[in-house]
């Protein structure tokens, strides 16, 4: 994991995100490729037991906007970043921790992203993550996030 640049996600909550921050969201894993966040289930926990479907969306939603976070860091960039769309199907309930992570996108459509962001100032990408139970997929989510800008 690229502890150093992971750090800046941990950092980002801590300073802007609340909500987050009560769940404890944190940074498990990052390689350029895939982000695993996870999120204890004590703040999140249900009246069955089990994760509040809102929480997990949190999880899952996050897991794909730090990637795009993340990336931008690696550019040299402070992103200004919103999820356009999204979207995400339960199959499982989540009787632990919450742990989700983005699936790995192709390169160029990374390459893409920045060149478009290049040329016009924002930029868009399709973006997907699991949520699991430990072999088994509980959630699947997937969603549009875009650059709208950089913070000054």
């Amino acid at each position: 994991m690229s502890k150093a640049v992971a750090r800046k996600l941990d950092e980002f909550i801590a300073r802007h995100l609340p909500t987050a921050q009560h769940m404890q969201l944190a940074v498990a894993d990052y390689d350029s490729r895939s982000l695993t966040l996870t999120a204890p289930l004590g703040p999140s926990i249900n009246d069955k037991l089990t994760a509040f479907g809102g929480s997990i969306y949190v999880v899952a939603v996050m897991a794909c906007w730090g990637m795009v976070y993340l990336r931008c860091v690696e550019q040299g960039l402070d992103p200004d970043i919103v999820v356009a769309k999204g979207e995400i199907d339960y199959m499982k309930p989540v009787d632990g921790d919450i742990v989700a992570s983005s699936l790995p996108t192709d390169e160029a459509d990374w390459t893409q992203f920045f060149e478009d962001f290049a040329e016009r100032g924002r930029a868009k990408i399709a973006l997907s993550s699991e949520v699991r139970i430990g072999d088994a997929v509980a959630a699947r989510f997937s969603g549009l996030y875009a650059i709208v800008g950089v913070k000054a």
